[in-house]
């Protein structure tokens, strides 16, 4: 206890500076002066709005994280849905991935493998840092399951993982997940910084009207989307996937700018990442978007598209 006080002095007497989301203005938190902080909350649907904040130290020794934009809602596995990994299409909704329910313990344990697998060879169980939940203040999360995993690394470096999972009615959601990759010296602190940032962490009361209005837009377009009635809403549909397709190339873009992850992962950390591995037509290999279709094509601008059949001229197969 002692310890976590020291932890947590030294935390308050560094300095802080305040992060307003920069893509959806939807939050604010603190974060370290004077480090690489990058991301925000990024809409890939009516109902589909996942955090990532990315902060590195000066050093480059320690990576903190915040969410990840990889990680979907899930779908409970049924009858006409029993495979892992397979996609949930609410079209322009949200996009979930089929899995069956992780608690916290078991989904930070099964993230460190995919987040860490390069940084961390051989990683060795630790104990966890001291410090309170690191649960982030969003509404709707109902009852979670929290759990962490903690690691020693070669190198003398550690990581932590810290995941909430929540269970609702034939869906799950990771409702809070905090990383962190840092020398083991220094991993307690970094977990009181965690601690600090993720308690500063506030939704705007703007964006919160502003979701509840697409929240009530979500729900015209599933009935009219039920009800094969598209037409009606052809226009603004059309607008609105096109601007969610804009924002998942984003996304991809910003995630291809953060430190290198796994080159190889399980097939089950792709199912829980919702991407899936390509290699494009020069070699290299790549990291997509799992999307409803069967194949993925690529054009000279370096544009992806997920597609059954060629989308016209310029576009290259990947495998």
């Amino acid at each position: 206890m002692l310890r976590w006080l020291l932890l947590t002095a030294s935390v308050y007497a560094a300095d802080w500076t305040t992060l307003r989301d920069p893509v959806e203005q939807a939050f604010t938190l603190d974060v370290p002066q004077g480090w690489t902080v990058k991301g925000g909350a990024f809409r890939m649907g009516y109902s589909d709005v996942r955090l990532m904040i990315d902060m590195t130290s000066p050093d480059g020794r320690t990576n903190l994280r915040l969410g990840d934009t990889a990680i979907p809602a899930y779908f409970l596995p049924n009858q006409f849905h029993p495979t892992e990994g397979e996609i949930y299409d609410l079209g322009a909704q949200a996009q979930m991935t089929v899995a069956k329910y992780r608690t916290g313990d078991q989904y930070a344990a099964l993230y460190s493998a995919v987040r860490f697998k390069e940084q961390c060879a051989k990683p060795a169980p630790r104990a966890a840092d001291p410090g309170p939940p690191l649960e982030l203040a969003i509404e709707g999360s109902g009852k979670t399951s929290p759990g962490q995993a903690a690691f020693r690394c070669d190198g003398n470096r550690a990581t932590l993982v810290y995941a909430s999972t929540s269970l609702s009615q034939g869906f799950w959601t990771v409702a809070t997940l905090v990383s962190f990759i840092a020398p083991v010296d220094q991993a307690a602190a970094v977990r009181a910084m965690a601690a600090h940032s993720v308690a500063s962490f506030k939704i705007l009361p703007a964006w919160r009207e502003h979701q509840k209005k697409m929240d009530e837009e979500a729900l015209i377009y599933q009935r009219a989307r039920q009800q094969q009635r598209r037409r009606e809403i052809s226009q603004q549909v059309a607008q609105f996937e096109m601007k969610m397709q804009a924002m998942r190339a984003q996304v991809s873009s910003f995630e291809a700018g953060q430190a290198r992850q796994a080159a190889q992962v399980s097939a089950f950390g792709d199912i829980l990442t919702g991407v899936t591995k390509v290699t494009d037509p020069l070699g290299n290999p790549r990291t997509v978007w799992t999307g409803t279709k069967s194949r993925y094509w690529i054009n000279g601008q370096g544009r992806v598209l997920n597609a059954d059949v060629l989308p016209g001229p310029g576009w290259q197969e990947m495998k």
